[in-house]
């Protein structure tokens, strides 16, 4: 059986918010969040840094900086908390991370928004910050413009999206670029499959249904195009994979940086997604096949007695099965991160809310064992949250809750279609607004809408509490 809508619940409430919700997590000022923390959720004290990111040298040479996008992606974990359990907390933390975003944090002279600070300054020429920093600097802004349809906020969000794409857009209009000028880490030349597949996920395929016209008919044009050209680029046809970059030709191997199953998926899922919300049914069935072929290769299977040594003993024996299922991130590699779990995990979730019943039971049972042993095994008992690997390294310059609560969004949505049950989320409005409401990427029936007497007071808003039954049009 796979778990179900309250199993997701709990998951969010007991095992990933207790490390979020933590006063450590909310900044000085609070929506200021902290780019690096400890496993305990001590803020990282450099002077004495934790085991557990000193330990890693590539985290440890970041201490010094402060993220934008790490901000972004917090503001991200408390809307989807929030979405999913009418915590006003929550949403009062996601919107003074907003506040303190586009107050501080955005470059006022050039246009878009500063990737890093170091010693309270901000890093980088402006041509140097990576057109991917420059969308995930407003993945929780277009998270939090979703649930609230704030104007201030969608302001900002299509000045970001006109300068991304008028200022990375390439010379002869085939992509975006990854920077425009030389760093010490980042070169003009390259060309990166995440500067256009971020864009995507990031803030586009969300936010592009909710704006007004003309600006949504400019997203939706450029998300068509940007699709359009992720495909005719990066996508291997006779292999079916996407290429992390192209720019040279070892970066097109199977092993080369950000060739693996989890960019992979990513891009077919957004793939899939983009022709659903575009009606373009050429798209959605080549997705789905990529998503097919490449959980299958992704999936693989290992005896319980390789956990010996790895799960306490309570944990061990609790495992009523002789053989395990689980995620790769590469072909003969079987190390996995929890984020190309999650993306993997999501992929097979969209399958399972189109086909439903009639999915392969094969990858049913996949399903059942990769999501239990996500909420049971990665999540870290003690102090809440999933890290990089399981249990650990939990808050650092790419880790965050953004991802392991969009897990958690979809597989509660996904829950709910599989056993044919309601949806129930909660959104943030302005009092007898008539927005239009979707259940995330999906598309969902609305059976009723209810407004809280208890008005949201520091937001001047009211909570709108909605029910979906997930529906046939996500096929």
């Amino acid at each position: 059986m796979l778990p179900n809508g309250d199993a997701w619940l709990s998951h969010v409430e007991r095992g990933l918010s207790p490390y979020w919700m933590a006063e450590s997590a909310y900044g000085q000022p609070v929506g200021n969040f902290p780019t690096f923390r400890c496993d305990n959720g001590d803020v990282l004290d450099v002077t004495a840094p934790c085991d557990e990111l000193a330990n890693h040298s590539w985290i440890r040479a970041e201490f010094g900086r402060d993220y934008t996008r790490m901000k972004s992606r917090q503001i991200y974990a408390y809307g989807v908390r929030y979405h999913l359990t009418g915590d006003t907390k929550a949403l009062e933390l996601a919107k003074a991370g907003v506040d303190y975003l586009t107050q501080e944090l955005r470059d006022k002279e050039h246009g878009g928004a500063i990737s890093y600070r170091e010693n309270g300054k901000a890093g980088l020429d402006w041509r140097q910050r990576t057109s991917q920093d420059q969308a995930y600097a407003i993945v929780g802004l277009a998270f939090y413009y979703y649930l609230t349809r704030d104007p201030d906020v969608e302001q900002v969000l299509i000045e970001q999206q006109a300068f991304i794409f008028d200022q990375y857009r390439s010379d002869n209009n085939d992509q975006l670029l990854w920077v425009l000028k030389d760093s010490g880490n980042d070169k003009h030349v390259q060309r990166e499959l995440v500067a256009q597949l971020d864009q995507i996920n990031g803030y586009m395929l969300l936010v592009m249904p909710l704006l007004p016209e003309p600006y949504q008919k400019k997203w939706r044009d450029d998300l068509e195009w940007l699709t359009k050209q992720m495909i005719a680029l990066y996508h291997d046809d006779e292999e079916w994979r996407f290429y992390g970059a192209i720019h040279h030709p070892a970066m097109m191997k199977i092993n080369a940086k950000h060739n693996d199953f989890g960019h992979t998926i990513k891009a077919y899922w957004m793939t899939y997604l983009v022709g659903q919300a575009l009606d373009n049914p050429k798209w959605q069935r080549f997705a789905e096949t990529g998503m097919e072929k490449t959980l299958e290769r992704a999936a693989f299977s290992y005896p319980k007695t390789n956990l010996i040594g790895v799960l306490s003993d309570a944990e061990y024996q609790s495992i009523p099965f002789d053989e395990i299922y689980s995620w790769q991130s590469k072909p003969y590699s079987y190390g996995v991160s929890s984020w190309q779990w999650a993306e993997l995990d999501q992929a097979l979730m969209t399958l399972a809310m189109k086909q439903g019943k009639q999915l392969d039971p094969a990858l049913v049972k996949q399903l059942f064992f990769t999501t239990t042993s996500f909420q049971q095994y990665w999540v870290d008992q003690q102090y809440g949250g999933v890290g990089l690997m399981p249990k650990s390294v939990k808050q650092f310059h790419w880790g965050n809750g953004y991802h392991q609560f969009e897990h958690a969004l979809v597989g509660y949505l996904s829950a709910q279609a599989w056993y044919q049950q309601p949806a129930t989320l909660y959104y943030a409005l302005p009092d007898n607004s008539d927005a239009s409401l979707q259940p995330y990427y999906f598309n969902g029936k609305e059976l009723e809408r209810s407004v809280s007497e208890i008005s949201i007071d520091k937001l001047g808003l009211k909570q709108v509490r909605t029910r979906f039954m997930m529906n046939e049009k996500n096929q």
